[in-house]
């Protein structure tokens, strides 16, 4: 039984649901996690592309709830957005300078508002760092580049089992981890060559003693593998920085109180002329991507300012519109979005029932 629940956990969870239900079975469309090493390797390798139209069912045809281009407007795929590709040059950049170094390395903090795709920011970096060593070196299941990770719930006595954490994506079984987890989890780190990890959700930390436990760990954990780690959350860097938690240097009277790990800061976008010139440009890989049978290039685009007052400059609520707006066309037999369709989406609204 122990060497089956260990063969298991090292498939993803597409891969178990074909072994136990059989390839090809239909299923209700659910998640894709990332909370594993199978299920993460399995998002590297996956692309998402928009579907063909050609290879989609005709216009005119009932739409399923299974249909393929359904469920690819339900989401559709992340969009490489001008903030992306600043923060992917940031942490390369703090990658490389951390690459050889056994000690004094810093990681970099993602924060802001809530719903201003901080996760969405640290998974879509995470994935193409790996895809990139996959396309230079060669695809090497005995290479685990990058670990995501949420920050762990708190257990009996209130304290986070971290290497649990670490553990349990890695697929270490308790009769791997000895005497001392945390070592195992450093070997199998170290050997593996993990040089990334993603921790989402540090504002679920408790300032005080919480945060000091975890930053001990997580230091540690670093100090031995020669990982630079990537913070998500909401206000994060307040409770990140270590010179937050520094209680031996007397700072001067007008020093700020921060150190000096780089912070990307997320935030929704703005009314001004940079902030509406943005969100075009966002709604623009939106509309790219758009498989619409009546759907023109450009005329999402042209939709931008109704979109940009809807969402709030919101990603999340921008998506959320967008994907509505897709699959209600399509319901509709229009195949394509208009004002019209937007205002009648319920995303924000207030309903009467």
């Amino acid at each position: 039984m122990r060497r089956l629940q260990k063969a298991l956990s090292s498939i993803g969870d597409q891969d178990l649901q074909d072994l136990v239900e059989g390839p090809g079975v239909l299923r209700a469309p659910v998640p894709v996690w990332c909370d594993t090493l199978p299920n993460w390797r399995s998002a590297v390798d996956r692309t998402q592309e928009p579907p063909v139209l050609a290879d989609c069912a005709p216009q005119g045809s009932k739409i399923s709830p299974d249909d393929p281009r359904f469920l690819f407007h339900g989401s559709m795929r992340p969009v490489r957005t001008p903030a992306i590709s600043s923060a992917e040059l940031v942490v390369k950049k703090q990658l490389a300078a951390n690459a050889k170094r056994t000690s004094g390395r810093i990681g970099v903090i993602v924060e802001g508002p809530a719903n201003t795709g901080k996760s969405g920011l640290m998974g879509y970096i995470g994935l193409n760092f790996e895809r990139r060593l996959n396309n230079r070196y060669g695809r090497n299941d005995d290479r685990i580049p990058v670990i995501a990770l949420s920050v762990p719930a708190k257990g009996r006595g209130g304290s986070r089992n971290w290497p649990d954490a670490f553990a349990r994506f890695l697929g270490l079984e308790r009769e791997d981890l000895g005497a001392d987890p945390t070592d195992s989890v450093c070997y199998v780190m170290r050997h593996c060559h993990t040089q990334l990890v993603l921790i989402d959700g540090i504002e679920r930390l408790e300032h005080g003693a919480d945060v000091q436990q975890s930053f001990d760990f997580l230091k540690h954990i670093s100090d031995e593998t020669g990982a630079t780690f990537l913070y998500c959350g909401r206000n994060s860097r307040a409770i990140v920085d270590p010179m937050l938690r520094d209680r031996e240097t007397k700072r001067e009277a007008e020093e700020e109180p921060w150190g000096d790990h780089p912070v990307l800061v997320t935030s929704r976008l703005g009314y001004d002329t940079a902030g509406k010139d943005r969100f075009r440009r966002v709604v623009n890989e939106f509309d790219k991507d758009l498989r619409l049978y009546q759907h023109q290039l450009g005329d999402l685009t042209a939709l931008a300012p109704e979109l940009h007052l809807r969402s709030k400059g919101y990603l999340r609520a921008l998506s959320q519109v967008i994907c509505q707006a897709a699959q209600q066309a399509m319901l509709d037999g229009d195949e394509r979005i208009t004002k019209e369709l937007i205002d009648g989406v319920m995303v924000g609204r207030v309903i009467s029932i």
